[in-house]
C-alpha cells in the first residue's frame, strides 16, 4: 500500500479500508479461497467486465495488472503460457513488471476467475473461467502444430464415470488436453 491508503496499480474503483485478512487486504481470503468459480457473468456480458464483476462480488480488489491479464486473455487469441501471456501484457501495458504479471495469473487462477490446461510436455497453458453455472470447456493440443482447440465439456463423462465406478478413480479432465493431430496436419 502506498501511502494515501490506495494499494498500487488500483484501478477506479470506490475505495474501502484494507484490513489484513479481509477480502481485498494483504491476507485475502472469500467465497473462492479454495479455487472455487465466482459467480455467474450475465449472458452476452463484456468478458473483462464479467471476470472483474466476479472479482468485486467475491471481495476482491481489481488492480491494473489484475485488468491486464484479463483483458489479454479475453482476446481470445489461443491459450498463451505464462510467458506467452506475460509478453502480452508487458506489451500492451509496458510498467506491468513481469513477475506481478505471474502473481496474478497465479492469483486469479487460485480465485477462480482464470483455468489452466496442462499441454503435454509442455508449458500451462490460461484462459479465463466460464463463471457459474457455464461448464469448464475441455481442449484437443494437435502434436504436430500445437494447436488448441476447444471441446465440450461433458465430452468425457462417460470416461469419467467409468473411472470412477470402475477404477475408483476421479479423473480431472479440464485441466489436461488430450493430444492427437488435426485435420490440416494430417492432410
Amino acid at each position: 500500500m502506498t501511502g494515501q491508503g490506495h494499494a498500487q496499480g488500483d484501478v477506479g474503483l470506490p475505495r474501502r479500508a484494507e484490513v489484513p485478512g479481509e477480502p481485498g487486504g494483504p491476507g485475502e481470503s472469500g467465497p473462492a479461497r479454495a479455487g472455487g468459480v465466482l459467480g455467474a457473468a450475465p449472458e452476452g456480458a463484456d468478458p473483462v467486465e464479467a471476470a472483474l464483476d466476479r472479482l468485486r462480488a467475491g471481495g476482491h480488489r481489481v488492480t491494473e495488472a489484475r485488468r491486464a491479464v484479463l483483458e489479454v486473455l479475453a482476446t481470445g487469441e489461443g491459450h498463451p503460457s505464462a510467458d506467452e501471456l506475460s509478453a502480452r501484457v508487458e506489451a500492451r501495458h509496458p510498467g506491468i513488471h513481469r513477475a506481478t504479471i505471474y502473481r496474478t495469473v497465479d492469483r486469479l487462477t487460485t480465485l477462480g476467475v482464470v483455468t489452466h490446461v496442462h499441454i503435454g510436455g509442455g508449458a500451462t497453458a490460461y484462459h479465463l473461467a466460464p463463471g457459474e453455472p457455464t461448464r469448464e470447456h475441455l481442449h484437443a493440443i494437435c502434436s504436430s502444430c500445437g494447436r488448441i482447440i476447444d471441446l465440450p465439456g461433458d465430452l468425457l463423462d462417460p470416461v469419467t464415470t467409468w473411472l470412477a465406478t470402475t477404477a475408483d478413480f476421479t479423473l480431472a479432465p479440464a485441466h489436461v488436453a488430450l493430444s492427437g493431430v488435426c485435420g490440416t496436419c494430417r492432410a
